[in-house]
């Protein structure tokens, strides 16, 4: 019985091992990757984090901490979502408190180290204040894991929705079902303070400061100037105040 070649054996056990090279690669279409995914991790997030992935975002322009979505509590807060396989990614949309950054990292693996920039997403608050959308494609790359956070701003961030695309639709940003929510405080009236701001605090500080300023500024106007002026002034009030003098003789 003949043998089959030691090369040729090697060979296809090589190839045995390597299912990556024969298994047929994920398509690349537009649908959203992350749609009804729940978080695989999270770190100091308040709120629901279904409302992240379910397609829905509110009014541009919406108040920042809207039930529409999750606050993100401090700078390290982070969700990460596991796509089940490697997957190329090109494009990303997200609705998110507009003067902050935020940071969308991706790995293949998981590990915390792995974990690389893809794209930080910018401050808008230049288009207006409130939840606002940034849509952006990058150069594509592939990654199993997607992380939002680390955001840099005023230290109060919040999130409505997150997608990611290997393809990007069109029209791209897609459309999204909006969900009534308030709108932010108007640009030209002040706004109530962010909770836990030290806003108020200052506030009441300054004004305090303010009204000790303006007694001094006042007793100061109105306090009696001293020198010759003010002698003289005595002078003719007190002779006002004599009694006039009379033509009938000194009685005796």
């Amino acid at each position: 019985m003949k043998t089959m070649p030691r090369t040729s054996l090697v060979a296809i056990l090589a190839l045995a091992s390597l299912p990556s090279l024969t298994a047929a690669a994920a398509p690349c279409g537009t649908e959203n990757l992350l749609a009804g995914k729940t978080p695989s991790a999270s770190q100091a997030v308040k709120g629901d984090l279904a409302l992240v992935t379910n397609g829905a975002a509110g009014p541009e322009g919406a108040d920042w901490n809207s039930p529409v979505g999750v606050t993100l509590e401090n700078a390290n807060s982070s969700i990460t979502y596991d796509l089940g396989e490697a997957r190329e990614i090109s494009a990303l949309v997200a609705q998110a408190d507009a003067n902050d950054t935020y940071k969308v990292m991706g790995s293949v693996d998981g590990s915390p180290a792995s974990f690389k920039l893809i794209v930080e997403l910018a401050n808008v608050v230049n288009t207006g204040h409130g939840l606002r959308t940034r849509a952006t494609q990058v150069t594509p790359t592939t990654v199993r894991y997607l992380r939002i956070g680390d955001a840099n701003g005023d230290a109060y961030f919040s999130l409505s929705e997150f997608q990611a695309f290997c393809k990007a639709p069109t029209p791209f940003p897609p459309g999204m079902k909006i969900v009534d929510a308030p709108p932010a405080a108007a640009t030209d009236a002040p706004a109530p303070p962010k909770p836990g701001s030290d806003t108020g605090r200052w506030a009441l500080l300054l004004t305090a400061v303010a009204l000790a300023l303006a007694w001094l500024a006042y007793k100061t106007i109105t306090r009696p100037s001293g020198g010759a002026g003010a002698a003289d002034a005595t002078k003719e009030a007190d002779k006002a105040a004599e009694p006039p003098p009379s033509d009938k003789p000194p009685t005796t």
